[in-house]
């Protein structure tokens, strides 16, 4: 989880009715987009690129870490889904 994520989060965690409102942009028609503007405008700057790519980065550094490169990526690693996993971290 990225450093805005984890900002969030701990604001979700201290503040009920703040939580509340991140749940709630969930039903939004785009609710990754709607996470974001949120987020930006309670002063936690974050972009979709910044959720989507957080996954993916992990999980290409750990590929990259292995001497020769991981030669089965995907039995050992996945990319995680940052949106959902930021939602279950303040569920």
């Amino acid at each position: 989880m990225n450093e805005t994520l984890r900002k969030l989060r701990e604001r979700a965690l201290a503040d009920a009715s703040f939580r509340a409102a991140l749940l709630k942009t969930r039903e939004a028609d785009d609710p990754l987009l709607a996470l974001c503007e949120f987020s930006t405008a309670n002063g936690f700057p974050l972009t979709l690129g910044d959720v989507i790519s957080d996954g993916e980065e992990f999980c290409c550094n750990q590929m990259k870490s292995t001497n020769g490169g991981n030669p089965m990526p995907y039995d050992c690693f996945g990319f995680d889904d940052e949106y959902e996993m930021f939602f279950l971290s303040i569920l």
